[in-house]
Protein backbone atom coordinates (compact mmCIF):
# COMPACT_ATOMS: atom_id res chain seq x y z
CA UNK A 1 0.00 0.00 0.00
CA UNK A 2 1.34 3.38 -0.64
CA UNK A 3 2.61 5.90 1.87
CA UNK A 4 -0.42 7.39 3.48
CA UNK A 5 0.15 11.13 2.70
CA UNK A 6 -2.32 13.52 4.88
CA UNK A 7 -4.56 16.09 1.67
CA UNK A 8 -7.38 17.60 2.52
CA UNK A 9 -10.02 16.31 0.34
CA UNK A 10 -12.31 18.37 -1.62
CA UNK A 11 -16.13 17.35 -1.21
CA UNK A 12 -19.11 18.62 -3.22
CA UNK A 13 -22.91 17.70 -1.92
CA UNK A 14 -25.60 17.10 -4.46
CA UNK A 15 -29.17 16.95 -2.67
CA UNK A 16 -31.39 18.72 -0.34
CA UNK A 17 -29.85 17.61 3.56
CA UNK A 18 -33.44 18.52 4.67
CA UNK A 19 -34.34 14.58 5.06
CA UNK A 20 -33.48 13.16 8.67
CA UNK A 21 -32.03 10.07 6.84
CA UNK A 22 -29.14 11.81 6.10
CA UNK A 23 -28.32 14.39 9.21
CA UNK A 24 -25.32 11.73 10.82
CA UNK A 25 -23.34 11.80 7.46
CA UNK A 26 -24.20 15.40 7.23
CA UNK A 27 -22.58 15.88 10.53
CA UNK A 28 -19.91 13.61 10.02
CA UNK A 29 -18.70 15.62 7.20
CA UNK A 30 -19.30 18.89 8.48
CA UNK A 31 -17.22 17.82 11.81
CA UNK A 32 -14.21 16.09 9.82
CA UNK A 33 -10.80 17.85 9.92
CA UNK A 34 -9.58 16.05 6.93
CA UNK A 35 -12.87 17.48 4.46
CA UNK A 36 -13.31 20.76 2.88
CA UNK A 37 -16.83 21.00 1.77
CA UNK A 38 -16.08 23.12 -2.31
CA UNK A 39 -19.84 22.93 -3.48
CA UNK A 40 -23.41 22.32 -2.49
CA UNK A 41 -26.14 22.01 -4.98
CA UNK A 42 -29.95 21.33 -4.63
CA UNK A 43 -29.95 19.29 -7.98
CA UNK A 44 -27.60 17.13 -9.88
CA UNK A 45 -28.50 19.48 -13.01
CA UNK A 46 -27.46 22.06 -10.92
CA UNK A 47 -24.38 20.69 -10.44
CA UNK A 48 -23.21 19.83 -13.58
CA UNK A 49 -24.31 23.01 -15.13
CA UNK A 50 -22.05 24.77 -13.02
CA UNK A 51 -19.25 22.97 -13.87
CA UNK A 52 -18.86 20.22 -10.94
CA UNK A 53 -15.83 17.27 -12.25
CA UNK A 54 -14.39 20.23 -14.86
CA UNK A 55 -14.50 23.80 -13.37
CA UNK A 56 -15.34 22.64 -9.85
CA UNK A 57 -12.97 20.09 -9.18
CA UNK A 58 -13.53 17.47 -5.99
CA UNK A 59 -12.29 14.16 -4.75
CA UNK A 60 -15.15 13.21 -3.70
CA UNK A 61 -19.07 13.99 -4.58
CA UNK A 62 -21.95 12.85 -2.08
CA UNK A 63 -25.45 12.59 -3.89
CA UNK A 64 -27.84 12.75 -1.13
CA UNK A 65 -30.72 10.32 -2.86
CA UNK A 66 -34.63 10.35 -0.65
CA UNK A 67 -36.42 8.89 -3.16
CA UNK A 68 -35.54 6.36 -6.14
CA UNK A 69 -35.66 8.10 -9.74
CA UNK A 70 -34.85 11.59 -8.18
CA UNK A 71 -31.62 11.98 -10.42
CA UNK A 72 -32.06 10.99 -14.19
CA UNK A 73 -30.04 8.76 -16.16
CA UNK A 74 -28.48 11.00 -18.46
CA UNK A 75 -27.11 13.03 -15.68
CA UNK A 76 -25.77 10.36 -13.24
CA UNK A 77 -23.78 9.27 -16.73
CA UNK A 78 -22.40 12.70 -17.17
CA UNK A 79 -21.26 13.18 -13.45
CA UNK A 80 -20.06 9.62 -13.64
CA UNK A 81 -18.27 10.69 -16.65
CA UNK A 82 -16.69 13.57 -15.14
CA UNK A 83 -15.26 11.72 -12.25
CA UNK A 84 -14.01 8.83 -13.04
CA UNK A 85 -10.90 9.86 -10.92
CA UNK A 86 -12.75 11.11 -8.11
CA UNK A 87 -14.89 9.15 -5.57
CA UNK A 88 -18.66 9.47 -5.82
CA UNK A 89 -21.11 7.78 -2.91
CA UNK A 90 -24.92 8.07 -3.76
CA UNK A 91 -26.07 7.83 -0.40
CA UNK A 92 -30.13 6.29 -0.52
CA UNK A 93 -32.83 6.72 2.07
CA UNK A 94 -35.28 3.71 2.94
CA UNK A 95 -37.70 4.11 -0.02
CA UNK A 96 -34.40 3.69 -2.66
CA UNK A 97 -33.72 0.10 -0.74
CA UNK A 98 -34.88 -2.11 -3.75
CA UNK A 99 -33.55 0.09 -6.30
CA UNK A 100 -30.94 -2.41 -7.53
CA UNK A 101 -33.20 -4.76 -7.90
CA UNK A 102 -35.90 -3.20 -10.08
CA UNK A 103 -33.12 -1.29 -11.83
CA UNK A 104 -30.03 0.16 -11.66
CA UNK A 105 -29.23 3.78 -12.39
CA UNK A 106 -26.68 4.36 -10.73
CA UNK A 107 -23.48 1.58 -10.70
CA UNK A 108 -23.43 -0.41 -7.54
CA UNK A 109 -19.78 0.43 -6.94
CA UNK A 110 -21.65 4.35 -5.77
CA UNK A 111 -24.72 3.04 -4.14
CA UNK A 112 -24.45 3.28 -0.14
CA UNK A 113 -27.15 3.11 2.36
CA UNK A 114 -27.26 5.81 4.48
CA UNK A 115 -27.12 4.08 7.33
CA UNK A 116 -23.70 2.98 6.91
CA UNK A 117 -22.33 6.02 4.68
CA UNK A 118 -20.27 7.66 7.24
CA UNK A 119 -18.71 4.43 8.15
CA UNK A 120 -18.06 3.80 4.05
CA UNK A 121 -16.76 7.73 3.71
CA UNK A 122 -14.63 7.00 6.36
CA UNK A 123 -13.08 4.00 4.22
CA UNK A 124 -12.82 5.72 1.72
CA UNK A 125 -11.29 9.11 3.30
CA UNK A 126 -8.61 6.26 4.27
CA UNK A 127 -7.85 5.04 0.35
CA UNK A 128 -7.72 8.64 -0.80
CA UNK A 129 -4.84 9.33 2.04
CA UNK A 130 -3.27 6.37 0.62
CA UNK A 131 -3.29 6.89 -2.67
CA UNK A 132 -5.23 4.16 -3.53
CA UNK A 133 -7.31 4.56 -7.03
CA UNK A 134 -11.29 4.68 -6.58
CA UNK A 135 -13.34 1.42 -7.66
CA UNK A 136 -14.02 0.95 -11.44
CA UNK A 137 -17.53 1.72 -12.14
CA UNK A 138 -18.40 -1.51 -13.76
CA UNK A 139 -16.50 -3.46 -10.51
CA UNK A 140 -18.53 -6.62 -9.24
CA UNK A 141 -20.36 -6.97 -6.38
CA UNK A 142 -17.39 -9.70 -5.07
CA UNK A 143 -15.01 -6.84 -5.41
CA UNK A 144 -16.99 -4.16 -3.98
CA UNK A 145 -17.90 -6.45 -0.82
CA UNK A 146 -14.32 -7.18 -0.92
CA UNK A 147 -13.25 -3.47 -0.92
CA UNK A 148 -15.75 -2.52 1.91
CA UNK A 149 -14.59 -5.13 4.05
CA UNK A 150 -11.65 -3.28 4.73
CA UNK A 151 -12.51 -1.19 7.83
CA UNK A 152 -10.42 0.51 9.88
CA UNK A 153 -9.38 -1.17 12.99
CA UNK A 154 -11.55 -0.96 15.39
CA UNK A 155 -10.51 0.95 19.10
CA UNK A 156 -11.37 -1.89 22.44
CA UNK A 157 -15.44 -2.30 22.33
CA UNK A 158 -17.10 -1.33 26.19
CA UNK A 159 -19.21 -4.75 25.78
CA UNK A 160 -17.09 -8.53 25.04
CA UNK A 161 -19.98 -10.75 24.57
CA UNK A 162 -23.07 -11.00 22.45
CA UNK A 163 -26.50 -13.54 21.59
CA UNK A 164 -27.32 -13.50 17.87
CA UNK A 165 -30.73 -14.49 17.83
CA UNK A 166 -32.14 -15.96 14.53
CA UNK A 167 -33.76 -18.82 12.90
CA UNK A 168 -31.71 -18.23 9.98
CA UNK A 169 -28.68 -20.19 10.08
CA UNK A 170 -26.42 -18.07 7.47
CA UNK A 171 -27.18 -14.59 9.37
CA UNK A 172 -26.44 -15.99 12.58
CA UNK A 173 -23.47 -17.22 11.52
CA UNK A 174 -22.33 -14.15 9.52
CA UNK A 175 -23.32 -11.76 12.36
CA UNK A 176 -21.46 -13.87 14.75
CA UNK A 177 -18.40 -13.90 12.33
CA UNK A 178 -17.92 -9.93 12.14
CA UNK A 179 -18.77 -9.59 16.40
CA UNK A 180 -15.85 -11.67 16.31
CA UNK A 181 -13.56 -9.74 14.27
CA UNK A 182 -13.87 -6.86 16.76
CA UNK A 183 -13.45 -9.17 19.68
CA UNK A 184 -17.10 -9.45 20.91
CA UNK A 185 -17.91 -13.18 21.84
CA UNK A 186 -20.92 -14.47 20.86
CA UNK A 187 -23.22 -16.99 20.98
CA UNK A 188 -26.00 -18.26 18.28
CA UNK A 189 -29.70 -18.70 19.09
CA UNK A 190 -32.51 -19.74 17.26
CA UNK A 191 -35.55 -17.39 17.94
CA UNK A 192 -37.01 -19.65 20.38
CA UNK A 193 -38.05 -18.78 24.34
CA UNK A 194 -36.88 -21.96 25.45
CA UNK A 195 -33.48 -22.00 24.26
CA UNK A 196 -32.70 -17.97 25.16
CA UNK A 197 -34.08 -18.79 28.63
CA UNK A 198 -32.32 -21.27 29.21
CA UNK A 199 -28.63 -19.92 27.76
CA UNK A 200 -29.36 -16.62 29.96
CA UNK A 201 -29.95 -17.97 33.37
CA UNK A 202 -26.17 -20.08 32.82
CA UNK A 203 -25.04 -16.84 31.89
CA UNK A 204 -23.30 -15.12 34.56
CA UNK A 205 -22.92 -11.75 32.79
CA UNK A 206 -26.13 -10.68 32.48
CA UNK A 207 -24.76 -7.31 30.35
CA UNK A 208 -24.25 -7.93 27.01
CA UNK A 209 -25.03 -7.08 23.53
CA UNK A 210 -28.41 -8.75 21.91
CA UNK A 211 -28.86 -9.08 18.14
CA UNK A 212 -32.50 -10.69 17.59
CA UNK A 213 -33.78 -11.14 13.82
CA UNK A 214 -37.32 -9.26 13.40
CA UNK A 215 -38.00 -10.91 10.46
CA UNK A 216 -39.27 -13.48 11.96
CA UNK A 217 -43.30 -14.87 12.76
CA UNK A 218 -44.42 -11.39 14.65
CA UNK A 219 -45.64 -13.35 17.92
CA UNK A 220 -42.35 -15.24 18.19
CA UNK A 221 -40.56 -12.07 18.32
CA UNK A 222 -42.36 -10.05 20.07
CA UNK A 223 -42.34 -12.96 22.92
CA UNK A 224 -38.50 -12.98 22.66
CA UNK A 225 -38.27 -9.40 22.81
CA UNK A 226 -40.39 -9.31 26.17
CA UNK A 227 -38.71 -12.40 27.60
CA UNK A 228 -35.38 -10.47 26.46
CA UNK A 229 -36.09 -7.38 28.42
CA UNK A 230 -37.15 -9.46 32.02
CA UNK A 231 -33.89 -11.22 31.71
CA UNK A 232 -31.80 -8.96 30.48
CA UNK A 233 -32.88 -5.59 31.74
CA UNK A 234 -29.43 -3.99 31.26
CA UNK A 235 -28.70 -5.29 28.23
CA UNK A 236 -28.52 -3.34 24.26
CA UNK A 237 -30.70 -5.06 22.52
CA UNK A 238 -30.57 -4.29 18.73
CA UNK A 239 -33.03 -5.61 15.70
CA UNK A 240 -31.79 -7.11 12.43
CA UNK A 241 -34.35 -6.39 9.70
CA UNK A 242 -34.28 -6.41 5.67
CA UNK A 243 -36.09 -3.08 6.15
CA UNK A 244 -34.36 -1.56 9.14
CA UNK A 245 -34.79 2.29 8.19
CA UNK A 246 -38.87 1.49 7.04
CA UNK A 247 -39.28 -0.26 10.47
CA UNK A 248 -37.71 2.80 12.58
CA UNK A 249 -39.64 5.20 10.87
CA UNK A 250 -42.96 3.36 11.35
CA UNK A 251 -43.23 3.41 14.96
CA UNK A 252 -44.11 -0.26 16.39
CA UNK A 253 -46.23 -1.79 14.03
CA UNK A 254 -43.48 -3.96 12.59
CA UNK A 255 -43.33 -6.07 15.96
CA UNK A 256 -45.97 -6.96 18.06
CA UNK A 257 -47.61 -3.93 19.94
CA UNK A 258 -47.20 -4.88 23.13
CA UNK A 259 -43.09 -5.52 22.46
CA UNK A 260 -40.62 -3.79 24.08
CA UNK A 261 -39.00 -2.17 21.03
CA UNK A 262 -35.17 -2.48 20.08
CA UNK A 263 -32.86 0.04 20.78
CA UNK A 264 -31.93 0.49 17.26
CA UNK A 265 -32.50 -1.51 14.00
CA UNK A 266 -29.78 -1.99 11.57
CA UNK A 267 -30.01 -3.85 7.69
CA UNK A 268 -29.32 -6.96 7.57
CA UNK A 269 -27.44 -6.34 4.01
CA UNK A 270 -24.98 -3.62 5.68
CA UNK A 271 -24.04 -5.98 8.57
CA UNK A 272 -20.38 -5.25 8.37
CA UNK A 273 -20.39 -1.21 8.53
CA UNK A 274 -23.55 -1.08 10.62
CA UNK A 275 -22.36 -2.88 13.43
CA UNK A 276 -18.61 -1.58 13.35
CA UNK A 277 -20.29 2.04 13.85
CA UNK A 278 -22.24 0.58 16.70
CA UNK A 279 -19.65 -1.44 18.54
CA UNK A 280 -17.25 1.45 18.03
CA UNK A 281 -19.09 4.62 18.52
CA UNK A 282 -20.22 5.43 22.52
CA UNK A 283 -23.93 4.10 21.91
CA UNK A 284 -23.37 1.32 23.94
CA UNK A 285 -21.43 2.74 26.78
CA UNK A 286 -23.41 4.00 29.81
CA UNK A 287 -26.88 2.32 28.55
CA UNK A 288 -28.55 0.53 31.30
CA UNK A 289 -31.67 -0.21 30.03
CA UNK A 290 -33.56 -0.99 26.62
CA UNK A 291 -36.12 1.67 25.28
Amino acid sequence: MPDTIFRIAQLAIVGLEADSTFRNLIQTIRNCDAIQVVAEYETLSAALKSGLGESVAADFVVVLQSYSDEFALDEINALIGRLLFGRILCCYGPWCTADGRSHELWPATFRVPAASASVLLELELAAFQAGEQPMFPMSAGEEIFAHRSRLPPAEPLESNKALVISNDFVLRKTAAEILESLDCRATILSLAASSIRETIVHNADKNMLVLIDLDEPQNEVAECLSLLRDLLPTSFIVGLSVFAATIEGSGSKSVALNSPRPRTIIEKTELLPQLRQLLTSNTLKGTSENA
